[in-house]
């Protein structure tokens, strides 16, 4: 549990202007929904100005990091509050914030020195990344051990 930030400027755009309220809430749980992931449903989130507060109980870290990501991800979304519990005690990956001019390939050899680990990142971040070519500045980027 903790707090995560994010780029404000970068991410999917939802609505207009952050101020937080139940349209803003519904919107959000929406976009994590549509993801496909499973047991997203069993989280809930709460937009108050541009933070997010996440909060469930029994998914699995890896669920729980890509619902965080998923929500930080979010243009005009600056901090994510974790208060979701987890059910296994797998390890926490990484964060990592994409930046100009960067490959999942150059990610994968600065992290785990080999170019072509690029691969692990992106299963990593399925189904938040739809290909491997499709990253921008300021995305927020699982980084599995």
């Amino acid at each position: 549990m903790g707090l995560f930030n994010f780029v404000k400027e970068a991410g999917e755009k939802l609505w207009d202007a952050v101020n937080g309220g139940d349209d803003q809430n519904k919107k959000l749980q929406d976009h994590i929904n549509k993801l496909g992931l499973p047991d997203s449903d069993k989280v809930d989130v709460k937009v108050n100005g541009d933070t997010v507060t996440v909060s469930g109980d029994g998914l699995s870290q890896e669920l729980k990091e890509k619902i965080l990501i998923a929500a930080g991800n979010v243009a005009g979304i600056t901090k994510v509050e974790d208060k979701v519990t987890t059910s296994d005690s797998a390890t926490e990956s990484e964060l990592y914030t994409v930046k100009k001019g960067d490959t999942l390939s150059a990610i994968a050899k600065q992290v785990y020195g080999n170019a072509n680990e690029y691969n692990k990142i992106f299963e990593a971040n399925k189904p938040m990344l739809s290909h491997p070519d499709k990253i921008y500045p300021g995305q927020v980027l699982r980084i599995p051990k």
